[in-house]
Formats: structure tokens, C-alpha cells, sequence
């Protein structure tokens, strides 16, 4: 007997208060691959409202519409982007299978509800697939792999000119922050310019064009770190974790480094009417895709790794930056890097902070200032002249439209891939048994 899903509209929760996030997680054109992989596919009325969809086009792809909150009743599967509201559970048939964001180490009265109605839940998040990542990008992990820390020196300094691949840059920049574990600072260099030498800089200077990346080290010295590349071995292991780790199957790490870079830049203009000194914090997916937003609107930066983010050095950086960039999270997801004492003392006024880690009450940001993330419409707010953003999905600021049309397709590819899915979702539960988050 073919199963039943539940395409869930977002409404009024705990992550969305105001209910503003209108994406969801089907769009009518991926309607018909679950049809032939030999779901019965259920959309709540009124889906995509909101981002271009109406109720009749996902019937004329094969769906039947129904209304909320009874449409929950008797599906085998629910899909829906964040958890469901409490109205929604209590019409959850026993032993449904929920897909969803549903981080519930955030909402302990979620969980204890769902755990009531005897759901199972899947959390979409910790979905994963093998990594694939882009080959620019391992090129320029192995450019970077290649300089010592002795040639790097104690503040090296990326020159990128808009010719460069964005790819290869973010894999260059990876290897820098963890061979070198110095600060980096990336400035936006024009085709027809040298990087300039500043008097006083002892630290190298890395140039990154089409073609690849060329390095004068802090002893004067030029090499072409590209060339230099195929030569060398993976000994410190980046790679070779880059290329065996998991990567996230439902996500949009990078849009949300860009959605809240994008935010923080034109809050900070908008505010003082000019462009801040921006550090960020962290290296990671997410910080990546803040540095690109950053690079591609021509705004230098610094980078900071652990090394430059202890108790003793982040004060200095945090008082020199107006526009801070948290993609860090502390070890064990546990403290914080940014506290109360940083945001009222060491940051200076006026300064605009962003944080796209994220927490609530129960799992908290690593920046203390941060009780809850923030929500639509109020992404920002102020505290002794400090403005902080730390927007739950910052990825819907990105673009509603596109984030669903990018998480449909990515939701699609989970469940089209076997047909045993559409057969006996205790296949599907099996197979995905380390994201569950509840039941057996």
C-alpha cells in the first residue's frame, strides 16, 4: 500500500512567533516525482502562499489539497521545514513519521509532546550524504596546505582580485586559518594592481588571480603556490577530511554566512552612512559564505581562528571592528566566545554584531547577548548603543522563493532515490536511524 505524505504549511511556532517565514519544502514541479516513486502526496492549503505557489498548481501536478490543522490526521509522513505547532501535533496519527528541522534540544515541551503522540521523528538537520566538494575548491586547499607558519608570518594578508574562483579562494583561505593560525586579512585587489607593500608588514602577502595563487613569504621570497601544490603530500589531513566527512543532505550553510553578512553590512551603512572594519569569527561553511557576500560587495576583512578568539585576545579585535561576524561555535557547544562583558565593554558603540550559530534558552548562542536567536520582522536589536542580529534561518532572508525551491529539490532527492520509501517508511527510518531524534 503506497504511502501517504503531508506537505506541512510553516505557521505560528516557537522559531517563528509572528509567522513570517513563508517557505516550505515542495514546490509544484517536484510534485510528480514522488507520484511515479508511488507516494500519495497531500499538500496543506495554501502551501505556497505567499512565494508564487496557489493550491492549483500543485493539484494539477497530481497533489489533493487539504485543510489544516485536521490535515495532519492519518499521513504516514509529515514533511514541514520547522517543527509543528502544538495544534498541530495533537492531530499527529500514533507512529507518523515527522521530517523536519527539529532541533529539540531547543523545545523540550516540542519533544514531550510529539513523544505523546508517539511520533517519529527524523531531524532534517542531521540528514547528511557524502561530501562532494567542488574540485576549486580542494585546489585551493592544496595551495594553502603549502606555505609553513615561519612563511606565513604573524598576519598574512590575501590580496583576491574579482577575476579569482570564488571556490578556490574558500579552500586557500580553510588551509591558511589552519596550517598558519594566524589572523587573515582578505582585501579586494583590482586586475590592474600589485598587492601593495605596507611599510612595517612583515607577514606574507598571497595574491589570488584566475590562474591560481602566488605567495612573497615574509622572508622576501615568491612562490607560485599552485605549482608548488602538486608536490606535496596531505600530511596535516585537511584534504583528505574534506573529502571523506559527511556534508549536510537538507541545508544552506552558505546561504546563511551571506544572508547575515548581507544584513550586517547594510544595517552598519545604514546606520552611519559607510563601510565598518569587519572581523569574522571562524572559519567554517558558514563563515565561508559570509566571506564571499563580503569579497563580492569589495569590503576587506579579517578572519580569526581560535587562536585569536581566547579570553585575552578577542577583546582587542572586538574593539577594533564595527561590523563582527560570528560563524564560530565553542567547543562542545558549550560557554560562549562573545559574552555580556565583551558586548558592553569591549565592542565599541555603534558597532553592529551578527551571529549565524544561533540557540534558545536551553542550548544558548555563543554569544551571550543572545538569549533566543531573533525572529521576522525584528531581526535586530539594541543594547547600550550595540545593535546584534542572530535571525533563526537567517537562510530566508537569503531569498524565500529560492531557499524553497533549493530545499524541495534537496527533500525530493531523499525520498525519490528507493522506491522501498514509498513501500515502508520503517526503510526510511532504518536507513536514517542516527538523525532520529525520537522513537524507534
Amino acid at each position: 500500500m503506497k504511502k501517504t505524505v503531508l506537505f506541512g504549511k510553516e505557521s505560528a511556532c516557537t522559531e517563528d512567533p509572528a509567522g513570517h517565514d513563508l517557505r516550505t519544502t515542495l514546490v509544484p514541479g517536484d510534485v510528480k516525482a514522488y507520484v511515479a516513486a508511488g507516494f500519495d502526496v497531500v499538500v496543506q492549503s495554501g502551501l505556497g502562499q505567499g512565494i508564487g505557489y496557489s493550491d492549483v498548481q500543485y493539484e494539477m501536478e497530481g497533489a489533493r489539497v487539504e485543510a489544516g490543522p485536521h490535515c495532519y490526521a492519518g499521513k504516514d509522513l509529515v514533511i514541514k521545514l520547522k517543527g509543528p505547532a502544538p495544534e498541530e501535533i495533537a492531530q499527529l496519527t500514533p507512529r507518523t513519521t515527522l521530517l523536519t528541522m527539529a532541533h529539540l534540544y531547543c523545545f523540550p515541551d516540542r519533544k514531550q509532546q510529539l513523544a505523546d503522540r508517539e511520533a517519529r521523528v527524523i531531524s532534517m538537520e542531521n540528514v547528511a550524504k557524502p561530501n562532494d566538494p567542488a574540485p576549486r575548491f580542494l585546489d585551493g586547499i592544496r595551495a594553502g596546505s603549502v606555505p609553513s607558519r615561519e612563511e606565513l608570518g604573524e598576519r598574512p594578508r590575501v590580496h583576491v582580485l574579482d577575476s579569482a574562483d570564488q571556490d578556490y579562494v574558500n579552500g586557500l583561505q580553510r588551509a591558511l586559518m589552519r596550517y598558519g593560525r594566524a589572523p587573515l586579512d582578505v582585501v579586494r585587489l583590482s586586475e590592474d594592481k600589485e598587492p601593495a607593500q605596507s611599510p612595517g608588514h612583515h607577514s606574507a602577502d598571497i595574491c589570488v588571480t584566475a590562474s591560481g595563487a602566488f605567495m612573497r613569504a615574509a622572508d622576501g621570497t615568491t612562490v607560485d603556490l599552485t605549482k608548488a601544490a602538486a608536490s606535496i603530500g596531505d600530511e596535516g589531513g585537511l584534504l583528505a577530511e574534506e573529502t571523506t566527512k559527511t556534508a549536510r543532505a537538507v541545508g544552506q550553510t552558505r546561504q546563511v554566512g551571506i544572508a547575515g553578512a548581507r544584513y550586517g553590512l547594510g544595517l552598519y551603512r545604514k546606520l552611519h552612512g559607510s563601510t565598518p572594519k569587519v572581523i569574522v569569527l571562524g572559519y567554517g561553511n558558514v563563515s565561508q559564505g559570509a566571506m564571499e557576500l563580503l569579497r563580492d560587495e569589495g569590503v576587506d576583512f579579517t578572519v580569526l581562528g581560535r587562536d585569536q578568539t581566547g579570553p585575552e585576545q578577542l577583546p582587542g579585535w572586538l574593539g577594533g571592528a564595527q561590523l563582527i561576524i560570528n560563524g564560530a561555535e565553542t567547543p562542545g557547544s558549550s560557554g560562549y566566545i562573545i559574552t555580556n562583558e565583551h558586548a558592553d565593554h569591549a565592542i565599541a558603540v555603534g558597532s553592529v554584531v551578527i551571529d549565524l550559530i544561533g540557540g534558545s534558552p536551553y542550548r544558548r548562542s555563543p554569544v551571550e547577548p543572545f538569549l533566543w536567536t531573533t525572529f521576522l520582522p525584528e531581526i535586530h536589536f539594541e543594547r547600550n548603543g550595540r545593535y546584534f542580529a542572530g535571525l533563526w534561518a537567517w537562510d530566508m532572508y537569503y531569498s524565500m522563493h529560492d531557499t524553497t525551491v533549493n530545499y524541495s529539490r534537496m527533500i525530493k532527492d531523499i525520498f525519490t532515490r528507493s522506491p522501498r520509501y514509498a513501500a515502508s517508511l520503517d526503510d526510511f527510518v532504518a536507513d536514517y536511524a542516527y538523525a532520529q531524534q525520537l522513537g524507534a
